[in-house]
């Protein structure tokens, strides 16, 4: 972790927290309630987590304002109350981040950057990494080793590319994206067609592009492929999880997430501000409107309104699913009290 020290009055200060404990009390590190141990700051969200102060070991706990916490002693610990724990959370998280393995600023001497490339001020370029002709990289970025950025793509400013990433030609990732280890960007699209003789399968050409927006984050080994004439598009906000698939000419909107083995196929459209949990998978052409959710391991076959939760293979509206599976549950129960009447 970070070589600096904080303490309860200093975290009090970065969340805009009520104090109640000692402002002194040193903070050495983050933890759960149920490993934490002294010095460290923990977390409650709700209150059933609160009702763990008492045994948890932690010196610093944060907490929503209008929880009561039972048997707190403000002389040897101290409780930071904020209006929404998450957001503290992702602050105080942040403050413990360790990017230390970060390349140093420069390009480092096994790189290999075209003459025609534009690196930008305060760049970082980690080892065996590969930028094409015509690229264009923002100022203060991060690019770690063997990463490869083919002709002509862009990198936003203070954009992370970890270490495997592969940006396709032609590619735009905007500014304050995540892309962990091996992402792609812009690789082929899924098309093919049987040959005159139908002896084969003939690969059409993906000749468009993938464009990212700003503050975009993907997890691990996920893909994003090219579009076939114009281009595959993820709106600004959108967070991605691990192995995640979206195909050809697909639009995401804004602030979506969308969680991790979900597989979404070509021309689909997803409005802003939808949630997509693990396993789901989505057909050729289908929408869903703003403010979605569909439910892990479904099988979306229709269009979704906005605002709608669905859920299922195939997926339904999630409250009619569940009556449905509810009832199924109750056959056997039905088939065997039939089954007494009958042989009355």
């Amino acid at each position: 972790m970070k070589e600096q020290q904080h303490t309860a009055g200093s975290l009090a200060t970065t969340l805009a927290a009520e104090l109640d404990g000692p402002s002194e009390l040193l903070c050495t590190g983050v933890s759960s309630l149920s490993e934490a141990v002294s010095g460290d700051v923990t977390f409650m969200l709700n209150a059933k987590f609160a009702k763990e102060w008492a045994t948890t070991k932690a010196s610093i706990g944060i907490v929503p304002k209008d929880i009561e916490i039972q048997g707190h002693d403000a002389t040897s610990r101290a409780l930071l109350r904020v209006a929404n724990p998450n957001i503290a959370m992702a602050k105080v998280l942040e403050l413990f981040s360790d990017e230390q393995d970060a390349p140093d600023i420069g390009i480092h001497e096994s790189a290999t950057i075209a003459p025609s490339a534009t690196i930008g001020e305060d760049v970082r370029i980690g080892p065996y990494t590969t930028i094409d002709e015509g690229v264009t990289i923002g100022n203060g970025a991060t690019i770690y080793s063997n990463v490869n950025i083919r002709h002509h793509s862009s990198i936003g400013e203070n954009t992370v590319l970890r270490s495997g990433v592969v940006i396709e030609h032609h590619c735009t990732v905007g500014s304050s994206c995540i892309l962990n280890a091996n992402v792609v960007i812009g690789t082929d699209g899924f098309g093919y067609c049987p040959n005159e003789e139908m002896t084969g399968l003939v690969k059409i050409e993906h000749l468009g592009s993938a464009i990212l927006g700003d503050r975009v984050e993907i997890g691990a080994n996920s893909c994003v492929d090219r579009g076939k004439f114009s281009a595959t598009t993820v709106g600004n906000g959108t967070k991605i999880d691990n192995l995640v698939q979206i195909g050809h000419n697909v639009k995401i909107g804004e602030n979506c997430v969308i969680a991790a083995g979900t597989g979404i196929a070509g021309s689909v459209e997803i409005g802003h501000w939808v949630q997509i949990a693990a396993h789901v998978g989505i057909a050729p052409h289908c929408k869903v409107g703003d403010g979605a959710k569909i439910g892990a391991k479904s099988g979306l076959m229709h269009d979704i309104p906005a605002g709608e939760e669905w859920l299922g293979i195939p997926a339904g509206k999630m409250k009619d699913v569940l009556r449905q599976w509810a009832s199924t549950r109750k056959l056997p129960g039905i088939i065997t009290e039939f089954g007494k009447k009958k042989d009355q």
